[in-house]
């Protein structure tokens, strides 16, 4: 789940976001704290507000319309999601209504205090998850299941690292965040290539 997280720490920070976790969940007890979903806060001092009509499956390309989020992960490390998942949309979608259809997510969502007055009064309520039906039809029927649980735009995991993977350049230092320095060194050996960037080859 850490790995993940900072996956999503270091694409919005990557990509000119400032950061910083949801207090209100790091201070809960720790007993309710693992049934909650780690969430990051969000701005982007870039941008005057958040844009109208976004898609609901959001891209890097429409970061610069966000300008405050609440980020939740549903990932690997925190849910019951498995790899054989990705090969069954109906399993997909009867995924998201068992992680997402109870009260941990809308608990996850609420801003903490220290937000309050910060740009977040206002804020988008944004979901990372590992992956989305391939089908149109259950495709749908997800995005219709998580936009009346008030989530405002969806990021899959896999658009993230390809993001990071495209920014990031094999150098002799190889610093800054753990999850950058590993895909740095992916690159250094050959194991992923651009543009065609074959490890996430359909």
């Amino acid at each position: 789940m850490e790995i993940e997280r900072e996956v999503v720490e270091a694409y919005f920070e990557s990509n000119g976001f400032l950061v910083r976790k949801n207090l209100q969940l790091e201070e809960t007890e720790p007993r309710n704290k693992v049934s909650l979903f780690p969430t990051l806060a969000v701005f982007n001092p870039s941008a005057d507000i958040n844009a109208e009509g976004l898609d609901f499956r959001l891209f890097t390309g429409d970061l610069s319309q966000i300008r405050s989020g609440l980020v939740a992960l549903l990932g690997w490390g925190n849910t019951s999601f498995a790899n054989s998942l990705m090969t069954s949309d109906a399993r997909l979608l009867k995924y998201f209504k068992q992680e997402a259809g109870d009260a941990r997510l809308e608990e996850s969502f609420a801003a903490g205090p220290e937000l309050k007055g910060s740009g977040f009064d206002e804020f988008l309520r944004l979901l990372v998850v590992p992956a989305l039906p391939k089908s149109e039809g259950k495709l749908r029927e997800t995005i219709s299941f998580l936009a009346g649980l008030g989530i405002d735009g969806v990021f899959t995991l896999r658009s993230l690292l390809d993001n990071l993977l495209r920014q990031s350049v094999p150098t002799g230092s190889f610093q800054g965040k753990s999850i950058f320095q590993v895909l740095q060194l992916m690159k250094a050996y050959d194991l992923v290539r651009e543009p065609q960037l074959e490890m996430f080859s359909e």
